[in-house]
């Protein structure tokens, strides 16, 4: 049924309002970061100022924010790929494995997804100060796979669900190996699921705070840390927080843009049946 016009103007009206609320927060944080301190509390409000770039010029000249970017970068993007590739093999085998215990093991990896953070940090911080892993992006690469890895093997198993065996069974008759296929037939096919995959688990690695927090020192801090270091005790330097807060968003943003032709394609598929 095609929608009317009076229907289709209140889609677009409702749309506008959602994504008028969620860049009101964005406008925010980006107009602050190029107030003066003067301006930021001022009452009322100041809406015309003179813009200034002092805050971002403080963010990378009184600390070496660049390297806290790399080192996000460095531990979002390596746990990322290492979930992928985990992630997507266990998926598979959970798919076209068919046993009744599948299912327990299936559920058993969900079940790590499910611990609380907090529980598990202080163990961590034990066994990497034990192995030498502390405050080093390794350290924060293995404990955020630790909770994209389930995260990639629910997502990625409903798309192997949806490709059927039989073009596999086709590509092997055609002479081509178990892995061969995978690598050729099935993850093909399944890549708007990688895509998703990828978007969650580098969100999640880019913006997590806790461990990062008490994994890490000088040498491995990230972003987010870096950041909240600009609250201290003595002042709160809201300028260079919200500059750097507008920074950390754009490697997110980059990232999501990038996978955006498979990421619509995999939250959309299944939803329409014909």
């Amino acid at each position: 049924m095609t929608p009317t016009i009076r229907e289709k103007t209140l889609i677009y009206l409702l749309i506008g309002i959602v994504l008028i609320v969620f860049m009101i927060p964005i406008y925010l944080i980006l107009v602050s970061s190029l107030k003066q301190p003067v301006d930021m509390f001022s009452q009322p409000p100041k809406f015309i100022f003179t813009p200034t770039l002092q805050n971002y010029y403080d963010l990378f000249t009184v600390r070496p924010f660049h390297l806290q970017i790399l080192n996000s970068l460095m531990v979002a993007l390596g746990s990322t790929a290492f979930s992928l590739v985990v992630g997507s093999l266990a998926a598979y085998a959970i798919s076209r494995i068919k046993k009744k215990w599948i299912n327990d093991v299936a559920f058993w990896i969900l079940s790590m997804r499910m611990f609380p953070p907090i529980t598990v940090v202080v163990p961590y911080y034990i066994i990497f100060k034990t192995i030498g892993l502390l405050d080093t992006p390794l350290a924060l690469i293995i404990v955020y796979s630790t909770f994209n890895i389930p995260l990639t093997v629910w997502l990625m198993k409903g798309f192997f669900d949806e490709v059927p065996e039989a073009l596999e069974e086709a590509a092997q008759v055609d002479g081509h190996g178990v892995i061969t296929t995978f690598l050729k037939v099935t993850l093909p096919l399944t890549a708007p699921g990688l895509a998703v995959s990828a978007v969650f688990c580098f969100i999640f690695s880019w913006n997590e705070f806790l461990f990062a927090l008490m994994l890490t020192g000088s040498k491995a801090q990230t972003v987010t840390v870096a950041v909240m270091s600009f609250w201290s005790s003595d002042a709160v330097q809201w300028g260079r927080i919200m500059a750097g807060s507008f920074v950390v968003l754009i490697p997110g943003m980059i990232f999501v843009l990038t996978c955006q032709r498979w990421l619509v394609k995999g939250l959309t598929m299944g939803s329409v049946k014909g």
